[in-house]
């Protein structure tokens, strides 16, 4: 049994020293992932964190984190999919719509996982915006 001092997340819940850092190294993951598999696997970084933490005892801090993170991206990445299937199916006139999709997503997996790994580090889940439940 570990003597360091254990800290409350935003509900109350006693939670160990590290599962805050590792909340917010699942929201960063994200952005590794985006960076290692250019654009195409951001929700592998948060999957991966999910299934290490899913089960584990006083680490439901970081599943949650985990799927919220995961959840988003995978919503992103449908909608990237569906924009390059346009494009592709309108034989390249659909990128005057899949460009600006792009771009959008982009900056908003970037803004979006910042702030949840802000959140993450003070011990509050973050609930990102314009997603699809999948993970809990």
């Amino acid at each position: 049994m570990s003597t360091e001092p254990r800290t409350m997340d935003a509900y109350g819940n006693q939670i160990p020293p590290d599962a805050r850092t590792m909340a917010l190294l699942s929201h960063l993951s994200s952005l590794v992932s985006l960076v290692i598999s250019i654009g195409s696997l951001s929700f592998l970084g948060p999957l991966i964190f999910w299934f290490i933490y899913k089960d584990k005892p006083g680490y439901g801090f970081v599943r949650v984190c985990s799927a919220q993170a995961f959840n988003f991206n995978f919503t992103m990445w449908i909608v990237n999919i569906a924009a390059g299937l346009l494009a592709i199916v309108t034989l390249g006139f659909g990128l005057i719509i899949a460009g600006p999709i792009w771009a959008v997503t982009s900056i908003l997996v970037l803004i979006f996982h910042i702030i949840g790994a802000v959140k993450a580090n003070n011990g509050e889940v973050y609930r990102y915006p314009l997603q699809t439940r999948i993970l809990s």
